[in-house]
């Protein structure tokens, strides 16, 4: 026979529909009493029906620092029949049973059976949804922090506040292999604001760590990511003492690699113990290469880059700088010794008869004799001094001495050594206080005219 279904069928098959859905169903009293759970609840939260039902579900479900929120809004809502959040889709954050938060979306509906109120929540795990956004973002970020960057080194202080900020960790830092691949030494530390981790930097800028040893160390030894649950318990973890004052628990590490050489490695820390996936560690595989990738291109490009400037500031012929670099170099000395003191002289030598020498044994001659001469001197002179070849058959050196027949005793020991038999004149000026490199280099240029002048081979100092 037809008819409507009774009471009891409707209510069974009310029943059997909330058991069969793939969101969880929680009910609440307007005590804040579960009174029913399915069998999606019990698997998102970790709690069976039995357990649950009669249970508060604030102290159940709902984390500490959002229960108070949860009582204010349950007690407007009974007082005043204003509820905000009814009918809408929110997105919270959730507590299973083992302890850790995740997040939830869910749909609040409430209903009233004579005078009982009754609230009901279809809600469903986010946690995969948010996690693809959080690698998503993170892989982003990362992108964007190299492709601003244009060194190597500026890419990795980039990606520090970049990594950290996108995966909502507590603090990182960059631990730097040294020059001598012998030890790792923490360079730069970042927190997130309001993170009191001092201590925790302190002992880790204050830390040498071999190969092995350590988060950093350990990523070195297998060149791989690396993964800690809890660093507070971990006993190859030196700084744990320090990471359970500043509340670090869950750490995480990835080597900085270039060309499959190590650079280094970046460590970062969470404020709780977590658990990681697969994904997560793909996550970490897929940004090794990507950052080892980059930083191997801004490696490249940096050497491209020195070579040029190198090619740029050095003269072909004989190795020396060129004119241009000894004007910086000069340029550098000059306000170095105007800020600490000192004496600093300028000798433009230049070699006599060049043209004719050219002329009668021809350009390849007069190229070795500036060869030889730019190896004789360069011998000669200290580490510290400027030589370089400044044009054509002219020198310029930039040296510290005093007195004055010490600077003259430099030159004429220079002009002695000429390749050949040839001869060399020469002009030398001592910087006055709060001169300019150029009129320094003038009142050379000067004295050198006046060396000329008066028949060549010999030294002129400029008045």
């Amino acid at each position: 026979m037809g008819g409507e279904p009774t009471s009891g069928e409707s209510t069974a098959e009310l029943r059997s529909i909330i058991d069969a859905a793939h969101e969880a169903f929680i009910a609440m009293d307007a005590g804040g009493f579960i009174t029913d759970w399915n069998p999606q609840a019990e698997r998102t939260f970790g709690w069976s029906r039995d357990e649950a039902v009669g249970q508060v579900l604030a102290d159940l479900v709902i984390p500490p620092a959002y229960r108070q929120a949860h009582w204010d809004g349950l007690r407007r809502f009974l007082d005043t029949g204003e509820g905000p959040v009814l009918g809408r889709r929110l997105e919270l954050t959730a507590l299973h049973r083992e302890g850790f938060e995740f997040p939830v979306e869910l749909t609040i509906s409430a209903s009233s059976a004579g005078d009982h109120q009754y609230f009901h929540a279809f809600l469903h795990d986010i946690s995969d949804r948010k996690r693809t956004e959080q690698y998503t973002a993170a892989q982003y970020a990362v992108t964007m922090a190299l492709a601003r960057s244009d060194s190597p080194d500026e890419a990795v202080n980039a990606l520090l506040p970049a990594l950290g900020e996108s995966l909502g960790w507590k603090a990182g830092g960059w631990w730097e292999l040294d020059e001598g691949g012998e030890a790792l030494r923490c360079r730069e530390f970042w927190s997130a604001p309001g993170a009191d981790v001092q201590a925790f930097e302190q002992a880790s800028r204050g830390m040498v760590l071999a190969r092995g040893e350590g988060l950093p160390g350990r990523v070195w030894a297998v060149g791989e990511p690396v993964v800690v649950d809890d660093v507070q318990g971990d006993e190859n973890f030196p700084r744990a003492p320090a990471a359970a004052t500043a509340g670090l628990h869950s750490a995480t590490a990835i080597p900085l690699l270039s060309g499959g050489k190590l650079r280094g490695a970046l460590e970062f820390f969470t404020g709780e113990a977590r658990y990681w996936d697969e994904r997560f560690a793909g996550l970490l595989q897929g940004l090794t290469a990507q950052i080892g990738g980059f930083l191997g291109v801004l490696e490249q490009r940096a050497e491209a880059l020195a070579k040029l400037e190198s090619l740029a500031l050095t003269d072909e012929l004989t190795g020396l700088a060129n004119r241009r670099a000894w004007e910086l170099g000069l340029s550098r000395e000059v306000a170095r010794v105007a800020r600490e003191g000192g004496h600093l002289c300028v000798a433009l030598l230049d070699l006599d008869h060049f043209k004719v020498f050219n002329d009668e044994r021809g350009h390849q001659a007069g190229d070795d004799l500036l060869e030889h001469t730019a190896r004789a001197w360069q011998r000669m002179v200290r580490a510290t001094d400027l030589l370089s070849r400044y044009g054509g058959e002219e020198f310029a050196l930039a040296f510290p001495a005093w007195p004055v027949e010490i600077a003259v005793s430099v030159i004429e020991r220079l002009r002695e050594v000429v390749p050949g038999g040839q001869t060399c004149s020469a002009g030398l000026a001592v910087w006055d206080a709060e001169e300019t490199p150029d009129a320094l280099v003038a009142r050379a240029d000067a004295a050198l005219y006046e060396a000329k002048r008066r028949g060549r081979d010999r030294t002129i100092v400029a008045g």
